[in-house]
């Protein structure tokens, strides 16, 4: 069975929940900016000071939670109009891989793919994804005056 919808291979997220629960935060937020964005982001400081904030324990749980996800059977049942956003370099996540999957088999869904952005694309690229964010729902919404 094809397991793309999902966060990774759950090995690597109970590695980085023990790797939490053994050394706080710290070695994973030194490495959250190569992770999340594109290498000339010059705003990731707050970011990864958010990260270097959250309770370890809670982080592991959550990298838990991750290891355990995967909706590969569920996305056909989508009914809700999807837009789907991917950062063109967005290495834990790929455009291609990822977002067109989840595009791919969920009913009616679109992607869309912003450039020069990475894994946290609304942070780096936020006009383009709020464009892609508006016109889906202007799009969409079933309640918009004619």
């Amino acid at each position: 069975m094809l397991h793309l919808p999902r966060f990774g291979p759950p090995e690597s997220w109970r590695e980085r929940a023990a790797l939490v629960r053994r050394e706080g935060v710290g070695p994973v937020a030194d490495t959250a900016a190569g992770r999340w964005f594109t290498p000339g982001f010059t705003g990731a400081d707050p970011y990864v000071a958010m990260l270097r904030a959250t309770d370890p324990a809670g982080y592991a749980a959550c990298c838990d939670a991750l290891a355990a996800f995967d909706a590969t059977d569920r996305l056909a049942r989508i009914t809700a109009p999807t837009l789907v956003v991917a950062g063109a370099e967005d290495a834990p996540t790929p455009p291609a891989g990822h977002g067109d999957v989840l595009a791919d088999r969920i009913p009616g869904a679109q992607l869309v793919v912003v450039d020069g952005a990475g894994h946290l694309a609304n942070v780096e690229r936020p006009g383009p994804v709020t464009d892609a964010i508006v016109s889906h729902l202007d799009r969409t919404w079933k309640g918009a005056p004619a």
